[in-house]
């Protein structure tokens, strides 16, 4: 009798050997990798068991990457990264580049790379997770005691892209910037009061493997937070309950205090947190920082010490 060990992925697709890879910032639904593989090929640089790949979402050029080692990550990732970047623009992604990292062991090789690369810490944040969502009604198309829901439609689109400018504290959303959102989500509701012109909020959900259901966006005007925010989180733990949501989940800033105690009312508890790196696309721009940051030398870093 001969034993050999079996491969867990001897059958698995690409997009599955890149979401179990074990050096990764990666964070793609299947159906975010498909829609790029199809219609944004150039924004998928992948060799072997290593891939960089570029999401246009909200205005920002999302990069998630996954490697299959340190060695490979420390090798490829600055040209796969420049790759990547280079298909895109300043007019595609006029907020930006973003990194979520989440790869918290190998951060001291990342932040060097980073460095180089011309990337700032950005904010921190974390995930807020609702597990075992007790079953309940299909909620209703109303919020609290004022408030009722609308799809919405392309009239919207800019007291949509308002109501994010002023959660969020970044330029408004451009046309496509909405419908990214749009597209990747199941489900977007603007919510308003009758008799006010303009909504006061929107949510953005969607639902993934494993029984997940996940709170996009939560985006609420400044003047409506106190009466709108915690009903508008009941409500969509609510919905994803009733669509394949078995638990919840929702990525904050660690610094939105309010909006982190008012998913601590409805029984979230804190989980994986992580740090956003973020840089312009334009060429320019980033040659500008990059020989800054040369004419001063390398950053080491040992825990928090520069």
């Amino acid at each position: 009798m001969q034993l050999r060990r079996l491969d867990p992925l001897a059958n698995a697709g690409p997009y599955q050997r890149l979401s179990k890879s074990p050096v990764k910032s990666f964070s793609l639904t299947e159906a975010q990798y498909e829609r790029i593989k199809a219609q944004r090929p150039d924004l998928l640089v992948s060799e072997g068991d290593s891939a960089v790949i570029g999401h246009p979402f909200r205005d920002l050029l999302e990069v998630h990457y996954a490697f299959p080692d340190v060695e490979a990550f420390r090798d490829r990732f600055e040209a796969m990264f420049n790759r990547v970047v280079g298909a895109s623009s300043k007019a595609e992604a006029p907020r930006g580049l973003v990194i979520a990292f989440r790869d918290r062991p190998n951060r001291p090789v990342a932040e060097t790379l980073f460095w180089g690369l011309a990337l700032d810490e950005g904010q921190q944040w974390v995930e807020m997770n609702l597990v075992a969502v007790p079953e309940q009604p299909e909620p209703a198309e109303t919020v609290g005691d004022a408030y009722s829901l609308r799809d919405v439609s392309a009239a919207d689109f800019e007291a949509l892209a308002a109501i994010d400018a002023e959660a969020t504290g970044l330029p408004p959303l451009t046309a496509d910037g909405v419908r990214s959102i749009l597209t990747d989500a199941r489900l977007v509701r603007l919510a308003a009061r009758e008799g006010e012109s303009q909504p006061a909020g929107y949510v953005s959900l969607r639902t993934d493997p494993g029984g997940w259901g996940v709170i996009e966006a939560l985006a609420v005007r400044s003047g409506a937070a106190a009466s709108l925010r915690r009903p508008l989180i009941d409500w969509c733990i609510a919905w994803l309950r009733n669509n394949g949501g078995r638990r919840v989940r929702m990525r904050v800033a660690i610094d939105d205090s309010a909006a982190i105690a008012a998913l601590r009312e409805a029984g979230f508890t804190p989980g994986e947190t992580g740090l956003d790196y973020t840089r312009t696309v334009d060429p320019a721009e980033v040659t500008a920082k990059v020989d800054e940051r040369k004419a001063h030398g390398t950053v080491i870093k040992f825990g928090d010490w520069r």
